[in-house]
């Protein structure tokens, strides 16, 4: 897994069928501190993870083929987690960008880890996040 920053949205007319109705999000790589570590990646967004985001990357096709349940998509990348805070021995924890006040955080705090609010699963909504009162955040557009 990497972790990166979204710094944009991948447009494509023409694609792959299993490509339809799926957000493509442009994502800087970060280092463990949160600074820029040179490439990005383009991914399939799983999370509504929006611009300026900092998100765990899953960048093994077979693996993200099976968080999309999509076996025979071209697919390599997908975001299957927005990161709240990373921390590692020695020090304090890093701090990455905000996100929005009331977001649900994972378990998962301690050395070397990196702690999520939401990633693919039961809990997850596709196209938004649901914040504590059920509405959809961020300022995504939903596939028609």
């Amino acid at each position: 897994m990497k972790l990166a920053r979204v710094v944009g949205t991948v447009i494509s007319t023409i694609n792959a069928p299993d490509l339809d109705s799926r957000s493509l999000l442009l994502c800087d790589l970060l280092d463990p501190s949160g600074r820029p570590a040179g490439g990005y990646l383009i991914a399939v967004d799983s999370v509504g993870a929006g611009a300026g985001e900092t998100v765990l990357l899953l960048d093994e096709g077979n693996s993200a083929r099976q968080v999309l349940a999509a076996p025979g998509a071209p697919i390599r990348t997908v975001i299957v987690g927005i990161v709240d805070e990373v921390t590692g021995p020695p020090g304090p924890a890093t701090s990455l960008p905000a996100r929005a006040a009331g977001a649900e955080a994972a378990d998962g705090q301690g050395p070397g880890s990196v702690r999520t609010s939401r990633g693919p699963g039961p809990g997850s909504r596709r196209g938004g996040r649901a914040s504590p009162s059920g509405s959809a955040r961020g300022s995504r557009r939903e596939p028609a």
